[in-house]
């Protein structure tokens, strides 16, 4: 797009009337773009008086700062924007031209006393976001988890699924049902794992686990917790060809996502989704991809929608406390510590969210404090083993087993 940027804040007091409530705004690039910048049309208005130019650009402006207003609500909730909402607008008035990227004008009309503009404005998010960020004001982002995907692919020919988790599998291309869903993600604002950032090798990724096509809801939470994830999707997408036909050469293709989302702190399974498309054609790997990426992005866009608020309302909930076990071959006595805890008048649940042969973490929801759970554990008598519980904070202990 060519820019036509040109100094357009000149103030002046006949900038009189100014409308900027009215806008259009939609989403015009996609993938990853997406989430750095926008594009929006935007109406801007200014009273004529003597200086038709001034009007001009006064109204130009008025339209640049519609399209960052615009771009900057959708980055931020209602109540934080409520809340700081003087600071907001004298950021995003004052820095209008750091946050646009480039314009033109679509339309402009003179009336009899104001001159108006449509202006379409490509608007940096990710500037705006840094200055949110550097004034200590929360954007969604900053609310939203860290989503890893695990979602096993079967194409029509396929003899079995293709997964990036496979131990020596180093090829980590997206296949068809996962570039849609990371699309969606990003475009909400989420932040999204990629399966080769945990760094160290891949030993310490698979330690103590082999998880399959289908891994457990365990296994997923294990693997999202080592790759520093909040949150997995996890499950299949697969894809067969109908016996419905047209002609003798066009066939049917149907594809079939199943998902679900488990919180990698509890293991708990927060939501699911199944999504189905049909395609028709000749090639039956190209007509299995087109239908595989039409029901992963049904699927992503269902679970972008609900995830936000449901990890909102998990991150909300009172009195689960993160118990970190450390001790030599922990595994052998985890659960006779799962079964005093267990016993605890008040304990309505607990998970194991990280697991090796020497530590262990368990997601406890107790109705009480850190400290009585504590308590409750040192007058307890272990057969196999001691503890030392050596810190306690409000949010946890970490416990040490110990062995005569």
């Amino acid at each position: 797009m060519t820019s036509l940027f040109s100094p357009i804040m000149k103030k002046t007091a006949s900038a009189g009337l100014v409308m900027l409530g009215i806008f259009l705004a939609g989403l015009i690039s996609g993938g990853p773009a997406a989430a750095e910048s926008q594009t929006i049309i935007a109406f801007g208005d200014s009273r004529i008086y003597d200086d038709v130019a001034s009007a001009k650009n006064a109204a130009v402006s008025r339209g640049l700062l519609s399209a960052v207003q615009t771009a900057a609500a959708q980055l931020i909730s209602n109540q934080d924007l409520t809340e700081n909402f003087a600071t907001v607008a004298g950021m995003l008035s004052s820095r209008q031209d750091a946050f646009v990227q480039d314009y033109r004008i679509l339309k402009e009309f003179r009336g009899e006393k104001h001159y108006q503009v449509l202006v379409q404005a490509t608007v940096s998010k990710q500037k705006i976001q840094q200055a949110f960020s550097q004034a200590g004001i929360r954007t969604k982002s900053d609310q939203m988890p860290a989503v890893l995907l695990m979602v096993a692919e079967k194409n029509i020919d396929d003899l079995g699924f293709d997964y990036w988790w496979r131990q020596g599998y180093a090829d980590f291309s997206q296949p068809a049902s996962v570039s849609p869903i990371q699309q969606v993600f990003t475009q909400e604002g989420f932040t999204l794992v990629r399966p080769d950032s945990g760094g160290g090798s891949s030993g310490d990724l698979f330690s103590g686990i082999d998880p399959g096509a289908r891994p457990s809801d365990h296994e997923a939470s294990l693997m999202a917790n080592r790759l520093n994830a909040d949150i997995v999707i996890v499950g299949t997408a697969v894809a067969e060809a109908t016996t419905n036909r047209m002609g003798e050469n066009i066939r049917t293709f149907k594809a079939d996502v199943n998902l679900r989302v488990i919180d990698a702190g509890t293991g708990k399974t927060l939501t699911t989704v199944q999504k189905q498309a049909l395609t028709a054609g000749e090639d039956p790997d190209k007509g299995g991809r087109t239908a595989l990426a039409d029901a992963a992005y049904q699927a992503g866009k269902y679970l972008a929608d609900r995830v936000g608020p449901m990890w909102r309302n998990t991150e909300q909930a009172d009195n689960q406390f993160m118990i970190r076990v450390q001790g030599d071959s922990v595994l052998l006595y985890l659960e006779d510590l799962r079964s005093a805890l267990r016993d605890q008048s008040g304990v309505s649940g607990i998970q194991t969210s990280e697991m090796t042969g020497n530590s262990a973490t368990l997601a406890v929801d107790f109705d009480g404090t850190a400290r009585e759970l504590a308590n409750h554990l040192l007058v307890q008598s272990f057969d196999r083993f001691g503890i030392n519980i050596r810190e306690i904070s409000e949010d946890g202990m970490s416990v040490q087993l110990t062995r005569d």
